[in-house]
C-alpha cells in the first residue's frame, strides 16, 4: 500500500510540481492553504506532510503549532517547503518541531531523497514506538498481577476479608467515573485502593483475626498498618498516589482519625475516596467479630457519619450509587480474583483439577492434618509401632455457633487447634471435622504415659481460657484408647476411644478416661437415671447447658416433631429407654456387644409401629418414643421386644431391660 504524503502549499505550481515527483511512488493529496489541511485532517491521518512556510490567513509555521497541540496529530512527520535558505528559518524550523526542510526550488533528487529519508525514519520510530508500547503492557500486566497477588496476600491474612481489596477497587472506581475523573486517574485510583492495605502484612495474624476487644497495643498495631503501608510503597512510582491511600485512608472528615489526624479537605481526594468504600465494605462483609450488617442499618450508618467520618458530598453521591445498584455489578468469584505470578495452590503441591479441598492434606480452617491425612498416618504408626489415640471434643461447641455465630466457633476452633499444635510438636493431630480432633502418640503403651500427656494437653488448654474469654464456654473431653490392649487397626482403637469420650460425657466430673470394656454398659440403676435425665434435659431443653446440646441435637428435633403431632391428635406420648446389660465380673467383647446391640435394634424395628420413632441413645442404649399407646398396652409391646431380642441374640450373657416415662 502506498504511503499518504499531504501537500500544503498556496502555489498551484508547486502543489503540480510535487505531485508529478512523487505521484509514481506516493499517494499524494494536495490543498492550498491551512485551514483546507485541517479538513483533511479531520478524516484522515497521512504518512507525511509538506508544508509551505509563507502562506496567506494561516501560515505554516500556525499550522505546525496547531498540528503540535493535539494528540492525533502531534507524531505525523512534517518538512517544510521554504525559498527563504536563511540560518534563522532553518533554525525555526527545528525548533517548532520539522522533521527536515526542502528549498525551493526543489531539486527532484534531494527532495525524494530526504522524503524517503523521512518516512523510513517514521517507520523505524513507530516499529520502536509499537514494540516500546508491547514491553510497557507487558510491565503494566506484570505489574497489576504483583499488585493482585500483593493484595490477595493481605486479605487472605484475615479469614473474613477474601476480596476485600479488589472490592474496594472496584468500588473506588466506579465512585471515581460519577465524579467525572480522567481515565486516567480511574485508571490510578483503582491500582491504589488494590494495595490500600498492603501494611496489614505487618501486622499479626492473631490480631487481625481476634474477635473481642483489642488491647490498647493491639489496637495500635492495627493503626500502625497505614505507616507501614506508606513506607512499603513510597518507592512504587508507577502510579501516582499509591502511598497516600495506604497512609490516610483511616483519616476522618473531623480529624478524629489516624496516623496524623487530617480534617475536612486537607485530606488528599483519593484517600478520602477509598476510605469510605473501605467502610462500606467493611459494613458490607462478614467479620471475625461480626455478621454483615443490614442494608438499612449501613445506609443509616453512611448518613450519620456525613461531615464526621466521610467527606459529605461523597458520602450523597455513594448513597446515590447504592440505591441505583450501581456496585451490584462488582462480582468477585474466585476465579476471578488475582491471576497470580506463583501458583500458590502448586506452591502447597495442590492442583485444583487434581484433588478437591475435601481430599487436601490440610484441613482448611485450622491449618492441621485433614481426617483423611491423620488417619492415613495413624494407619501407618499402627502396622509398626503402635501408640495411644485420643478424640478432642470441644463441650458446649454447638452453643458458642448458636449464640456467637459460625464466625465465632471458627475462631474457637482456631485457637484449640493452636494448643494442640503448641503442646503435641511433631505428633499426629487431625481434625475430623466439626469440633472433633484426632491426637495419635507413636509408641506409648503405658497409661501414665498418656495420663501425663493429656493432662498437659488440659492444662496449656485452661491457660488459654484464661486468655480467651470465649473459651470459659466449653471444655476440652477426651477418650482414650491404646494399642494391642484395645486393638492393632486404626478402626477398632477408633471406635473404642469414642465409647471412651461418651463415657467421659456422661460423667461432669470427668475429662479424659479410657476405654474400660465392660464399664461401657449401663447398669439398670444407672438406665433408669439416664431416662429420667433425658426427661428433664427436654423438659428444659432452652435452658440446659448440658448434654443434650452437644450429643441429642438429631433426637431433639425427633422428638419436636413426635411432640407436635401428639398435639395435634391429643395422644399421650411415652418415652422407652432399652438397655443391655450383663452380670457383673462377666467379660465381654466388643464385637459381642454390637452383635447384641444391632439384635436389639431389629427386635425394636419388627415390634413397633411405623409411627413410632427410635435412636441410638448410647453404646448399649436404644431410645424410644411411642405415639397413643395406652398404659396397658405398654407391657405388650416391651414383652414383645425382650422376646424377640432373645431369640435373635440366643445368648443369655447380655440381657435387655427397659424403663418407661409418659408426657402429658
Amino acid at each position: 500500500m502506498k504511503k499518504i504524503i499531504l501537500i500544503v502549499d498556496d502555489d498551484r505550481l508547486t502543489l503540480s510540481t510535487a505531485q508529478t515527483l512523487l505521484g509514481n511512488e506516493y499517494k499524494v493529496v494536495a490543498v492550498n492553504s491551512g485551514r483546507q489541511a485541517y479538513k483533511y485532517l479531520e478524516r484522515h491521518v497521512p504518512d507525511l506532510i509538506l508544508l509551505d512556510i509563507n502562506m496567506p490567513e494561516i501560515s505554516g509555521f500556525e499550522v505546525m503549532k496547531a498540528l503540535q497541540t493535539d494528540e492525533r496529530w502531534r507524531k505525523i512527520p512534517v518538512i517544510f517547503l521554504t525559498a527563504d535558505r536563511s540560518v534563522e528559518t532553518e533554525i525555526e524550523c527545528f525548533r517548532v518541531g520539522a522533521f527536515d526542510f526542502i528549498s525551493k526550488p526543489f531539486e527532484p533528487q534531494i527532495m525524494m531523497s530526504r522524503i524517503k529519508s523521512t518516512i523510513e525514519l517514521d517507520g523505524y520510530r513507530k516499529d520502536l514506538q509499537r514494540r516500546l508500547d508491547e514491553k510497557t503492557k507487558e510491565m503494566e500486566r506484570i505489574t497489576i498481577q504483583a499488585i493482585m497477588t500483593v493484595a490477595n496476600t493481605v486479605d487472605a491474612k484475615d479469614d473474613y476479608t477474601k476480596g476485600h481489596s479488589m472490592r474496594v477497587a472496584a468500588y473506588s472506581e466506579i465512585l471515581a467515573q460519577r465524579l467525572g475523573w480522567s481515565e486516567e486517574d480511574i485508571q490510578n485510583i483503582y491500582y491504589v485502593a488494590m494495595l490500600h492495605d498492603v501494611g496489614k502484612i505487618g501486622v499479626p495474624d492473631a490480631v487481625l483475626n481476634k474477635p473481642f476487644k483489642l488491647t490498647d497495643l493491639e489496637f495500635r498495631l492495627i493503626k500502625g498498618h497505614t505507616i507501614m503501608g506508606a513506607e512499603i510503597l513510597k518507592d512504587f512510582k508507577m502510579f501516582p498516589n499509591v502511598s497516600i491511600g495506604a497512609k490516610y485512608h483511616h483519616e476522618r472528615y473531623d480529624g478524629k482519625g489516624y496516623p496524623e489526624g487530617l480534617k475536612g479537605e486537607s485530606i488528599p481526594l483519593v484517600a478520602r475516596v477509598i476510605g469510605l468504600v473501605d467502610s462500606y465494605d467493611a459494613m458490607t462483609s462478614n467479620r471475625v467479630y461480626r455478621r454483615r450488617l443490614n442494608d438499612n442499618i449501613v445506609m443509616e450508618e453512611l448518613e450519620n457519619g456525613k461531615g464526621s467520618q466521610w467527606d459529605p458530598e461523597l458520602v450523597d453521591i455513594f448513597v446515590s450509587l447504592v440505591k441505583e445498584g450501581a456496585l451490584e455489578r462488582v462480582l468477585m468469584p474466585e476465579e476471578d480474583m488475582a491471576s497470580p505470578i506463583f501458583d500458590s495452590e502448586k506452591i502447597v503441591g495442590l492442583s485444583m483439577g487434581e484433588e478437591s479441598v475435601l481430599e487436601s492434606p490440610t484441613d482448611y480452617l485450622t491449618g492441621l492434618l485433614s481426617k483423611r491425612k491423620g488417619e492415613e498416618e495413624i494407619t501407618a504408626a499402627l502396622r509398626t509401632v503402635g501408640g495411644c489415640l485420643m478424640i478432642l471434643d470441644l463441650d458446649h461447641f454447638k452453643r458458642i455457633n448458636e449464640k456467637h455465630g459460625h464466625l465465632i466457633g471458627d475462631y474457637a476452633l482456631r485457637v484449640t487447634s493452636d494448643v494442640l499444635r503448641e503442646v503435641c510438636g511433631r505428633d499426629t493431630v487431625c481434625r475430623t471435622g466439626g469440633d472433633v480432633f484426632l491426637y495419635f502418640i507413636e509408641g506409648v503403651k503405658r497409661r501414665e504415659d498418656a495420663v501425663d500427656k493429656v493432662e498437659e494437653i488440659l492444662e496449656a488448654f485452661a491457660r488459654k481460657q484464661e486468655e480467651v474469654e470465649l473459651l470459659k464456654e466449653t471444655q476440652l473431653s477426651v477418650g482414650i484408647s491404646i494399642s494391642d490392649a484395645d486393638g492393632r487397626e486404626f478402626s477398632e482403637l477408633f471406635q473404642r476411644a469414642d465409647k471412651a469420650l461418651y463415657h467421659v460425657k456422661q460423667n461432669e466430673n470427668l475429662r479424659y478416661g479410657f476405654y474400660e470394656g465392660t464399664s461401657m454398659v449401663r447398669s439398670p440403676e444407672q438406665s433408669k437415671s439416664d431416662l429420667q435425665r433425658v426427661i428433664d434435659i427436654i423438659q428444659n431443653r432452652d435452658e440446659y447447658q448440658g448434654l443434650f446440646q452437644v450429643e441429642y441435637d438429631e433426637f431433639a428435633h425427633i422428638y419436636d416433631f413426635v411432640q407436635h403431632m401428639s398435639n395435634r391428635s391429643k395422644q399421650k406420648t411415652q418415652l422407652l429407654l432399652f438397655t443391655l446389660f450383663f452380670q457383673e465380673g462377666s467379660k465381654i467383647k466388643l464385637e459381642r456387644m454390637e452383635i447384641a446391640m444391632q439384635c436389639m435394634e431389629q427386635a425394636i424395628c419388627k415390634s413397633l409401629r411405623g409411627v413410632d420413632v427410635g435412636t441410638r441413645f448410647s453404646s448399649s442404649q436404644f431410645l424410644v418414643v411411642l405415639m397413643g399407646t395406652e398404659k396397658e398396652n405398654i407391657r405388650v409391646v416391651t414383652d414383645r421386644i425382650v422376646q424377640n431380642y432373645f431369640k435373635l441374640y440366643g445368648g443369655k450373657d447380655i440381657t435387655l431391660t427397659y424403663e418407661v416415662a409418659n408426657f402429658k
